[in-house]
């Protein structure tokens, strides 16, 4: 089998796209996957080799040494391609290794509450990218913003939790995916307010929020649940890993997806959304450009980014809950699995890159 190493910055496991590549593939490929160790609980998964990178020292020496670390393991792995997933400071290793092939996979834009640090990052990762052959890309839609013309389209998927169809008597709405930058507390103000619409002190309708942040995010959304004695309606869970999320999406009939509508997260696929739907839960969503390209009128609702929105689509959604149909919402997104992409989209384009820098190899 052909060598492949994966480099990622966030530790194996954590990053869910390069972390269902390698699953997937891992009896297509020998795969090593490189990333820092940030100490959290090790993934394993037999047929994937996992080496770690210390974070040891400053800011500074930690990010020379993750680039002088990768660049060793580059020149004597004997790898036949290195996915790259992008990090500011990766076309050194081009530079480095201009025999190596490589394919630089971009997941995101940069994506913090700082315009000027969007755009200037932006810029950088532009500026690199320009320098790598091969990149994959996961939409249309972030091609075109970085101005891309040239790309191998590598579209974002989800897992299959649940196969069972739905019962739609009540709802049981869930949020799985990180707090930062989320604005999640506009959701759960949103449904506050829906609860407070109804007539009934115990409603047929719950909200389970799957996921944490760096900052305060989770203890600012356990505080208005406290303060507002909402602990029988809506729980928090913490951080739990991707494998273990089944039981959440057995217990759910609906999905959140909700995402700032932001200029760096329109054009940026919800991997939740793919999740959601593939399970055959349909979604209330955001109405990102790439969330309305995958929420119809049959597998969800979609809302702005707004308080009043989100009560209104709360009403819409419980007003149709019992049109839904978890089998034909599978069916909307059913090329969407992580399975699915990687074995017939992203295997064959690793297999021709490899074949024709094998052939380059030969003829020269």
């Amino acid at each position: 089998m052909k060598n492949l190493l994966i480099v990622t910055k966030s530790q194996y496991g954590y990053h869910i796209d390069p972390y269902k590549f390698g699953y997937y593939l891992k009896n297509d490929f020998q795969i090593t996957h490189l990333s820092w160790d940030f100490g959290l609980p090790k993934i394993t998964v037999p047929g994937v080799q996992t080496k770690y990178l210390t974070r040891e020292g400053s800011k500074a020496m930690r990010f020379f040494q993750f680039l002088k670390q990768i660049n060793k393991e580059i020149k004597t792995g004997n790898y036949d391609l290195v996915f790259l997933v992008y990090f500011p400071g990766c076309s050194f290793l081009l530079r480095e290794n201009p025999q190596q092939i490589f394919n630089l996979d971009i997941r995101t834009a940069t994506d913090t509450d700082s315009s000027l640090i969007n755009f200037c990052k932006d810029k950088l990762l532009k500026w690199e990218s320009s320098r790598f052959p091969r990149l994959s890309i996961l939409s249309h839609g972030l091609a075109k913003k970085l101005g891309f013309k040239k790309y191998h389209f590598l579209p974002l998927g989800g897992e299959r939790f649940c196969t069972i169809n739905k019962s739609f008597d009540q709802a049981n709405l869930l949020y799985v995916g990180t707090l930062e930058n989320r604005n999640l507390l506009v959701f759960i103000r949103g449904f506050h307010k829906f609860l407070k619409s109804l007539d009934t002190a115990y409603p047929s309708i719950s909200l389970t929020i799957v996921g944490d942040g760096p900052g305060n995010e989770r203890s600012e959304i356990e505080n208005y649940i406290q303060s507002n004695h909402l602990e029988k309606v809506i729980k928090t869970t913490g951080y739990v890993h991707n494998d273990l999320l089944h039981d959440y999406f057995e217990k759910a009939n609906v999905g959140v997806s909700f995402v700032p509508i932001t200029p760096y997260y329109t054009h940026q696929p919800p991997t939740k959304t793919y999740e959601y739907l593939l399970s055959g839960l349909p979604v209330l969503a955001t109405a990102t450009e790439e969330n309305a390209k995958i929420i119809s009128d049959d597998c969800g609702v979609l809302v702005q980014d707004s308080e009043e929105a989100v009560t209104s689509g709360l009403t819409k959604l419980m007003q149709r809950l019992k049109e839904f149909d978890s089998e034909k919402i599978r069916q909307a997104c059913s090329e969407n699995s992580w399975q699915n992409i990687s074995k017939n989209n992203l295997r064959p384009y690793l297999e021709s890159l490899m074949f024709t820098n094998q052939m380059s190899f030969q003829i020269g």
